[in-house]
């Protein structure tokens, strides 16, 4: 009976010691894969940083005005604005406009020369 016993206990401690080696081997695995994902997301916000600082850098008016002028784009005129619910008479030509002003909240909307092509 003692020796049934002690061979018992012999394998309970070898199966103790597989499943603490398991154990060890697998948080081991997973600390790498922690640290690999860490790193890509330092790498990947250090990119955020840079694409952000260069989308900055590019869209500043004094670099990008000289371009649109070069394709032939210029400042919006004011004759481009017409009231919302206007048609494309001139403002105060119909029931709409007295509307919008007597209502108080009229609004530009763009439009377009009749000389300059869409």
């Amino acid at each position: 009976m003692l020796r049934r016993l002690n061979a018992l206990m012999l394998l309970a401690a070898l199966v103790a010691a597989f499943a603490l080696y398991s154990v060890k081997y697998d948080t081991r695995r997973l600390e790498a894969r922690v640290e690999a994902q860490e790193r890509a997301l330092e790498k990947a916000q250090a990119d955020v940083t840079i694409l952000t600082a260069e989308r900055t850098y590019l869209a500043r008016p004094e670099r990008l005005e000289p371009l649109a002028r070069l394709i032939g784009m210029v400042p919006i005129a004011s004759t481009q604005y017409l009231r919302l619910g206007g048609s494309d008479t001139p403002p105060g030509d119909g029931a709409a406009d007295a509307a919008e002003r007597r209502a108080g909240h009229a609004q530009p909307r763009l439009r377009w020369p009749q000389d300059t092509a869409r």
